[in-house]
């Protein structure tokens, strides 16, 4: 089977990172795969390309500007026709609507089944700006072109849910990211509690609470925040900070090594207000530490009162903070949580996963 994925850029990102798992694994299972990508790369923020070329047959690059340049289409359509494509599956906004583009004006001379994967309510991220307006109206054309797919994966229950309100033409089928459990260091207790924060900081990501919850906190922690912003925000954020909270943080900017950066916390805080996935907080859970996260859906799928803890506001995060705080030196309790956080992610595992993809292809 050859197979192509369509995608924006190889920024990483949850959209990307699932990409690179998927596309080893196809290549494992024999499929031909290639990768298609519209424009570049960000220079601030690290690239997937060198590990991705390691496990896809070949890179395209479509000539820039992304989606509105005539010779982008073009190209993409003689990719599509010299390499004869079973599957072509596209990933991200832009990438659909140019798969649309290709198949509804009959530029391609084969006939390919597409695939749609949505990471996420797309429309539930866009910012209070003058751009909104137009970014709206293509939405309500992109729905409309997820119609003509042959079929629609989406990361969660809370992501079809969230498209069953958009339009009732179209059926997905649910499949989660999988992530595999990473190899836990020797806990040792510590008074001091090392609190992480990873995400793009912006307002939906819940970084303000956060600070609010930590302003009022009388223990002794660190406070690592990871994660690209504007330095309007960054330093808006600061000013939050009270004297003590701003000494204890660490702003680290965007993170390469996620390991490292996992290692070196013991409590993860994800209080985000809206999620396709929440990959990260999956991240955070598979290296084994103990997540707060606010009470609602994805996010309160996979974290729990037995395995972690969630908040409906800023006092009850707060709250959160501080049993966590007991809880991490309670070897029992702890190691309870984290025996049950490795429960949970059996669902997320490749091999409950993987096999749902393939059948979604030979449908």
């Amino acid at each position: 089977m050859k197979v192509c994925h369509l995608i924006n850029s190889l920024n990483r990102g949850g959209a990307e990172t699932h990409l690179l798992e998927l596309v080893a694994a196809q290549t494992n299972e024999g499929m031909n795969v290639d990768v298609i990508v519209i424009g570049g790369d960000n220079s601030n923020i690290f690239s997937i390309k060198k590990e991705i070329s390691n496990s896809c047959r070949k890179i395209y690059r479509l000539k820039g500007p992304r989606m509105f340049n005539l010779f982008s289409y073009i190209k993409l359509r003689k990719i599509i026709n010299d390499n004869k494509y079973d599957i072509v599956h596209s990933h991200q906004p832009r990438s659909d609507y140019m798969v649309f583009v290709i198949k509804k004006l009959n530029f391609s001379k084969n006939a390919f089944k597409w695939i749609v994967s949505i990471h996420g309510k797309y429309d539930s991220y866009l910012d209070n700006d003058f751009k909104k307006i137009f970014k709206l109206y293509f939405f309500n054309k992109l729905v409309n072109a997820w119609k003509h797919s042959d079929s629609v994966i989406v990361i969660s229950n809370e992501v079809a849910n969230w498209l069953r309100n958009h339009t009732k033409e179209i059926t997905p089928h649910i499949i989660n990211y999988w992530i595999s459990l990473k190899d836990k260091k020797n806990y040792e207790l510590n008074s001091t509690i090392n609190i992480g924060f990873l995400g793009r900081l912006n307002k939906n990501k819940g970084i303000e609470d956060l600070i609010d919850s930590l302003n009022n906190l009388e223990i002794d922690f660190n406070f690592k925040i990871g994660g690209f912003g504007s330095e309007t925000y960054i330093q808006f954020l600061k000013q939050k900070m009270n004297n003590n909270v701003e000494e204890k943080s660490t702003f680290l900017g965007y993170v390469e090594d996620q390991s490292k950066f996992f290692e070196s916390i013991n409590l993860f805080v994800f209080p985000s207000y809206s999620e396709g996935l929440g990959l990260v907080l999956l991240e955070a859970m598979s290296y084994q530490k103990l997540c707060i996260t606010r009470n609602i859906e994805p996010m309160n799928q996979f974290i729990n009162f037995e395995n972690g803890y969630l908040f409906n506001n800023n006092d009850e995060l707060k709250n959160c903070i501080l049993q966590a705080s007991k809880d991490l030196n309670s070897k029992t309790i702890y190691n309870d949580k984290i025996e049950n956080t490795k429960k949970v992610l059996e669902t997320y595992d490749i091999k409950n996963v993987f096999p749902k993809i393939l059948e979604v292809y030979k449908l």
